[in-house]
């Protein structure tokens, strides 16, 4: 379904530690991304959350990097997939 491997990846808070949610690079099956979470982290949520969109990862003033949610392609986007907690 896509040319990007699952991979979990967490989402934090700026500048914090609470997660925000998870995404994977690639649109992936709904079913397998849910699974892939709930075997990295301890996730309890709703596949109907789920859904496909694209990231602009931007650099941060304090060295960090800010998660931008895109609904369509830009320049420097991926296609994620994303669920939010």
């Amino acid at each position: 379904m896509s040319k990007y491997p699952l991979k979990i990846e967490r989402v934090v808070e700026f500048e914090g530690v609470s997660t925000t949610g998870y995404y994977s690079k690639g649109h992936h099956d709904e079913n397998e991304f849910i699974e892939a979470v709930k075997g990295d982290y301890e996730y309890e949520g709703n596949i109907d959350d789920v859904r496909h969109i694209y990231i602009k990862v931007s650099p941060s003033p304090t060295g960090g990097m800010l998660i931008n949610y895109r609904n369509e392609p830009c320049r420097g986007s991926f296609p994620a997939t994303v669920i939010d907690v």
